[in-house]
């Protein structure tokens, strides 16, 4: 049976082989990719948060502090569609053959 850092260690050569096969132009699209989700993300962080404010200065401290929660997950959930988004793009840069 392997260690975690066994697995971790053997992960990281896999990532590290795949980055390796990639084309320059699949590279190039793979960072792009990601510094699009980066700033899309980074946006609506920044109306997530706003949104927050507001609400915070509108209401009670006891109504805000029940709604906490739901921002919470709220922010998660579009996050992980983000990079969920972001993570399938990168995968079909990966898949497309070199040419």
């Amino acid at each position: 049976m392997k260690s975690a850092i066994e697995l971790a260690m053997a992960k990281t050569e896999e990532m590290v082989d795949d980055q390796e096969k990639l084309t320059q132009e699949q590279i190039s699209a793979v960072n792009d990719i990601k510094s699009e989700y980066e700033a899309k993300w980074a946006e609506q962080e920044i109306v997530l948060k706003q949104r927050i404010e507001k609400l915070q200065q509108e209401t009670d401290p006891q109504t805000f502090a029940e709604h906490q929660r739901q921002f919470s997950d709220e922010m998660n959930q579009i996050r992980n569609k983000i990079y969920g988004e972001r993570d399938q793009k990168i995968e079909d840069v990966r898949k497309q053959r070199k040419s």
